[in-house]
Formats: C-alpha cells, structure tokens, sequence
C-alpha cells in the first residue's frame, strides 16, 4: 500500500510515523495512539507495513516506499506526529519547517516505562508520559519545565487490549502458545539491548537456561529486536540452540506483549519496559542484575524491589534458584501493586486522552505525588 503524496493519502490533522524494521516494538504504542487520535501509521518499511495490518487492523496505515518523502508527506497531510525515536522531533522539524514553509507538532510517545535513563525527554517540546513515577523522574532531572505540552495517559495500551481481547488472544494461540507440544506452566524470559548503560542480561545468562530447562516448563525468550539489529550473530545463535526444543518458543520481531502476559506465569528479566507491563497481573518475577551495568543515577533498580534478583552465581543453573524462591514471592504482592500505581496510575478514557493532546496540556508538578 504505497501512498500518493497529497493527492490520495489520508488528510488528517495526527500522524504516527515509524521507521526501519528494528522499530516494530514501537508499534504496541504508537498503534494505541494511533487508534486515540484517529491517526494512520506512516512507514516506510513493508516489513512494518505487513505488521501494523496483521498485528493492529483497528488502525489506518500509509506505506511510502521512499524513505525520502516522509517529509514531503508529513508536509502535505499531516498537522501533529507522534513518534517514539527520541531524535525526531528535534531533527525533523525544522527541515519541515525550512522545506516546506509548515510548523508541525511533533509529539514523543515512549516505548515503555522503565528505569532506564530518561535523558531523552530533554530533546523533545511535547511529550506522552505514564504516571506519576515517569512524571517526577522527570521533574527531579529538570525536564519538564522545558516542554510546550506533557500529557499524563496512564496505561491505554492495556485498555486496548482489553478492547480487543479476543482478537488478540486468538492471534497469539495461533502463532505462540499452540507451538508448545504440552500445556502447562509458561516462564517469560524479556531481556532488554545493551544499551549505553550496559542493561542487557541477554549475553550472559540464555544459555544455561535453555541447556537446562526441564521439560515441565514452556519458555518464550521474547528478544528486544535491537539485540539483532546490533548483535546478530549471538541472537542467531540463541535461535538455533531452541530450534529443536519442543518447550522453548523465540521472539525477537514480535510486537504484541500483553496478550502473551495474560498467559504467563513467571517473569525473568533484566531491565526491559516489559517488567513493568507485568507488574498489573502480580505474579512472580524473578531479575538478573548484572554486576557491569553502570550505575549513576537514584533509585535505577525500582523493579527489582518486586522480585527476587537470581545471584550471578546462580546464573549457570538459576531454574533450582527460582524454584525454591517462588514460595516467598506473595510477601512482595504489595510492593507490586505499589509501584504499578506509581508507573501508571488511573488510566484516563481514550477520549480525555485526545483532548488533553489537543489542548497542549501540561502535567503540573503539583499533579504529581509519591505513592
């Protein structure tokens, strides 16, 4: 589906604009909001184009074949773009701007939540945040004075989950959960790219947990796509080791988290965002958290206080580790159901959402409370 600048394409006030085929995890969130603000994904990936129309129906999309144009298109159709590669806005506007002689909003939608650093945030002029905990993050480290617009949203990508539930549990039975050769417990093990902060436990721990995996547990590696964008050898690898294991499904270019959520039992990783998505269904949780990440900033191990954190000496056979420790898990009950009201809060309805982006709200310091 290729678009036709000006002439065809959908002349609507919001965008969403996704690009290159590493990106397909920021689909579960710009398709939310996508949905919100009656807004096409613009690509100019087939790949992502393919994805959006198999993963997110609900939602209208734009394929441009050239990556070239997307300014010329965005020019032409579009008054406000939501996007989740922190540089854009900031490198995209004023070539519109020169180009083309048009202003447009650019809005960052983040791709999770996360202890990771929000450094980002200081490049953008409206922003999307979660809840409370993102909001004073952000205060504290002097970044919200800076924006025009800061919308709170909550958690409207469970919302739309909801909203589509069967669909979306359908589509995972056929393509995960119907892979298995036997129904019984599924372990997610998420672990997050090496990023500048070293967070990924990716490359010291699958290993060992694939070699000894009993045969009573079904396991779903779901892969951040940027470990094959940057080290594709190793993820080849850990793909070839579970090629063979009736118990042990990969994912790496796959978009949807919360429907396979809903299915699983016990959560191992690292820092990814996905941690936090599973905070809603308090269930065990289990970290790796390795001693070579750096360290530098107040309370960048949040959700490790959720779980149980495996010892790195424990990492060669963890699986006896998680077993005797899933018995204490219910005394941290609390501590989860704390943090996810401080991630995310009260999720506002989709069309408070709209009109909080609309009106170029800002989130006052005052909004924002420690739980």
């Amino acid at each position: 589906m290729r678009a036709i600048l000006g002439k065809n394409a959908p002349h609507t006030e919001n965008a969403c604009l996704v690009s290159g085929d590493h990106s397909v995890h920021h689909l579960d969130h710009l398709a939310v909001i996508a949905f919100i603000m009656n807004a096409p994904i613009v690509s100019d990936s087939e790949k992502l184009d393919q994805a959006i129309g198999t993963y997110y129906p609900q939602v209208k999309r734009v394929y441009i074949q050239f990556h070239q144009q997307i300014l010329e298109y965005l020019a032409s159709n579009h008054d406000r773009v939501f996007f989740s590669v922190a540089p854009y806005g900031r490198d995209l506007s004023p070539l519109i701007e020169a180009f083309f002689g048009k202003k447009i909003e650019f809005w960052y939608c983040p791709h999770g939540n996360s202890d990771k650093t929000l450094k980002h945030y200081s490049m953008q002029q409206q922003a999307l945040i979660y809840g409370d905990q993102m909001g004073k993050r952000l205060q504290e480290e002097g970044h919200i004075e800076p924006l025009e617009a800061c919308v709170r949203i909550g958690n409207p990508r469970f919302t739309f989950y909801t909203m589509f539930k069967d669909f979306y549990d359908n589509l995972v039975e056929k393509e995960i959960f119907s892979q298995f050769d036997k129904k019984q417990r599924v372990y997610l093990y998420a672990p997050t790219w090496e990023d500048f902060e070293r967070s990924s436990s990716f490359f010291d721990f699958p290993s060992s947990l694939i070699k000894k995996l009993p045969d009573s547990i079904n396991l779903i590696i779901k892969m951040h796509p940027w470990l094959e964008k940057h080290q594709p050898g190793y993820v080849h690898l850990v793909e070839e080791m579970c090629r063979d294991k009736k118990n042990i499904i990969t994912l790496c270019h796959y978009p949807l988290i919360f429907p396979i959520l809903e299915r699983t039992d016990l959560y191992i990783g690292d820092f990814s965002s996905i941690g936090y998505d599973f905070l809603l269904y308090d269930r065990p949780m289990f970290f790796l958290d390795l001693k070579k990440r750096l360290r530098n900033r107040k309370n960048d191990t949040s959700l490790h206080t959720c779980g149980v954190v495996i010892p790195t000496e424990n990492y060669g056979d963890c699986l006896p580790f998680i077993e005797r420790h899933i018995k204490v898990q219910h005394l941290l009950s609390h501590l989860r159901q704390k943090l996810y009201r401080h991630a995310f809060g009260e999720t506002a309805s989709f069309a408070s959402i709209k009109k909080n982006i609309e009106e170029k709200r800002k989130v006052s310091p005052l909004d924002l409370v420690e739980d």
